[in-house]
């Protein structure tokens, strides 16, 4: 239980419990979030990336949650790969394109226009 939340957080073995994790260090074990944000941190250094061009982790998180949804993976199912309790908080983590929204406007108007003109 986190202090200040009313639920815990989803334990992540829930939705994959049998899998590895696919980040490890030397001796098998997994990464650290601290250790994966410290080394990419130092790898955008190395690149020489100036500070509006930076992402997180996280950035690749939401990243990665987006593209899933805009490639057709229904909302539920990214819910459920990003581990969140409620779809709420999924709905604010994915952040479709403006020609992914664009696109699904126009499929939705065209399909009312049909059904009332048909």
């Amino acid at each position: 239980m986190v202090p200040g939340r009313r639920t815990p957080l989803l334990p992540r073995h829930r939705f994959f419990p049998d899998t590895a994790p696919l980040f490890c260090n030397a001796h098998g074990h997994p990464l650290k979030p601290d250790t994966v944000r410290d080394r990419l941190s130092h790898l955008l250094d190395l690149e020489g990336r100036p500070a509006d061009d930076r992402f997180t982790p996280h950035d690749l998180r939401r990243a990665c949650a987006t593209h899933h949804y805009e490639k057709g993976m229904d909302l539920l199912a990214v819910q459920q790969l990003l581990g969140h309790w409620h779809i709420a908080s999924t709905m604010a983590y994915v952040r479709p394109s403006l020609t992914f929204v664009e696109d699904a406007w126009r499929r939705a108007t065209s399909t009312a226009v049909t059904s009332l003109a048909g």
